[in-house]
Parts: C-alpha cells; structure tokens; sequence
C-alpha cells in the first residue's frame, strides 16, 4: 500500500515538475521573442495592418534597438509617417531604408509617393523608375508612367504603360494608356485601350468619358454623342457631369 502512494506521489511531483519546466520554457522563449527583431518587426507589421500606428512605432523602436540597420523598419517607419502627412519624416527614413538596402523596391516607391506629394516632380519620377526596375509591380510601373506622362515625356510613358500592361491589365493601367495614345493623335488606339478598361470595370466614369472624347476626335461624333447622353444620369461626380454636358453641347453644335 504505501508503494502505492509513493507511486502517486512520485506522479504529482513528476507532473508539478513538467509544468514548472513548461513555464520556465515559455518564459525564455517570450524573453527570447523580446529580444528578436524580426518577431517584434513583425509585430508592428500586424499592428499597422490593425490600425494602430502608435503600437506600430513602439515596436518599431524596440525592432531599430535590436537591429540598427534593419531596412524594412525603416521603410515601415517612412510608411507610417507618409500617412500622417509627415512627409519630411517619411522622406527621411525612406531614405534610410535604401540606403541600409539599395535593393528595396518599396522604399523607392514610398519615396516616390512622398517626392509626388510635395510637387518634386523629377526626384518622384526617379524614385518611381528604381522602384519598378528592381520589382515591375503593376503600381510601380503605373505610377512612373503616369509621372513620364505629366513631364510631356510621352514616348516613353507609352513604353513602360505598356510593359505594365503586359504583366497584367488594370483599369487605371488601360485608361492612362488611352490618354497618352489620344495626346499622341493615335485616336482610334485610344478608343481601343478605353474600350479595354471598360471591359474590365464596365461603370468606370473616367474611362467611359475619355472613350467618349476618343470618339469624337476620330471623327464619330454621332457614336460619342449616344454614350455621353446614356452616361450623364449614371455620373455622380459634380465635375464630372459638367465636363459631360459641355461636351454634348460642343457636339451639336
């Protein structure tokens, strides 16, 4: 009988030591995780996705820290700040961030976006042709187009929309393509790309009316007249409805 009980005995104690050594192990592994940057990096990653900036930055300062030159924190960093409006801040630590890791096509992008917002127009275009060169993303490209386009630097706009497009189409993509082939008097490959964005998004306003206008300069006043009269009570923007209606009233004239 008294084997017995110093059997369970001998099992509680086992257990109790098993749980006491379950804990010990939590424990080191949660110091282990306080001191990984890329478990509190990703921290921050989850914490902005959520919304929470400011829990963002806390991680992020524990991240910087551990690692000093770990790029995507500061790439994070320029994003979060770029948000708030911040964009001399943003700039700044996007600038970090390539310079830690010249191979970071994000930061180019934030720094491109940043340089767009505070009407620098060269440095943005340039941002924007590094960022798509290391990684061709679908807004990468467009927005080196788009900044190709409003520098009059047609030509090469239409180069590198295209290439976009030939890794995979987007309204936005087709739509600007239409733009930059209707200033460059191709009108009916403008009607085609317009055509193309609305397949894709058929209640595309932008689109829809830019193929309106694509119509009339290839002469179809009478095809462009139907579709803007068929378009004006679907348009809900303002500025939008008034471009429509002058058109219409320059058409039948």
């Amino acid at each position: 009988m008294i084997m017995n009980y110093w059997k369970v005995g001998l099992l509680i104690f086992v257990l109790v030591l098993s749980l006491s050594s379950c804990t010990t192990t939590r424990e080191k592994q949660s110091d282990n995780r306080d001191l990984d940057p890329e478990y509190q990096y990703e921290k921050a990653v989850v914490a902005y996705r959520y919304g929470l900036p400011e829990e963002a930055l806390k991680y992020l300062q524990r991240t910087l820290e551990l690692a000093p030159e770990h790029s995507a924190a500061y790439n994070l960093l320029g994003l979060i700040y770029f948000d708030q409006g911040n964009l001399s801040q943003a700039i700044g630590y996007y600038q970090q961030a390539v310079a830690l890791n010249p191979q970071l096509a994000e930061a180019y992008y934030g720094l491109g976006r940043a340089y767009e917002e505070l009407g620098d127009k060269e440095k943005a275009q340039e941002a924007y042709r590094q960022s798509y060169q290391l990684k061709p993303t679908p807004d990468a490209g467009f927005s080196w187009a788009k900044s190709l386009y409003e520098s009059q630097r047609l030509d090469e706009a239409l180069t590198v929309i295209n290439q976009t497009l030939s890794e995979g189409p987007s309204v936005q993509g087709y739509n600007l393509q239409g733009v930059i082939l209707n200033h460059l008097g191709r009108y009916r490959e403008a009607v085609r790309s317009f055509e193309q964005a609305l397949k894709l998004v058929p209640e595309d306003e932008v689109a829809a009316v830019n193929l309106g206008v694509a119509l009339v300069n290839c002469g179809e006043k009478d095809r462009a007249r139907k579709l803007f009269e068929e378009l004006l009570p679907k348009i809900k923007r303002p500025e939008l409805r008034a471009r429509v209606e002058d058109f219409l009233r320059q058409i039948k004239k």
